[in-house]
């Protein structure tokens, strides 16, 4: 079992310890609710500071953004520039 598992040291309060729960992730995706119930976060004792966990995260990004995000990436790899950019 890692230390972050076991809890620790609030970033926020500095006084509470984060440990593992669920909790509900809410979050507005092109102006919908997005509600994932039950989401694994770590959550401070005193102050109820939340952090969810990265991979989740990272996960639910790609999920959501990973299609788009490729997308914008292929049309700026792919722009060229013309002639007169920056010119006159």
């Amino acid at each position: 079992m890692d230390a972050k598992a076991r809890g620790y040291a609030c970033p926020r309060c500095t006084v509470g310890r984060c440990t593992a729960q669920t909790t509900t992730f809410v979050d507005v995706y092109h102006g919908q609710l997005l509600n994932m119930p039950n989401t694994r976060a770590f959550i401070c004792d005193v102050c109820h500071f939340v952090e969810f966990e990265q991979e989740m995260l990272g996960a639910l990004w790609e999920e959501l953004y990973g299609e788009v995000a490729r997308d914008d990436a292929q049309t700026v790899a792919g722009h060229k520039r013309s002639s007169t950019y920056g010119e006159g």
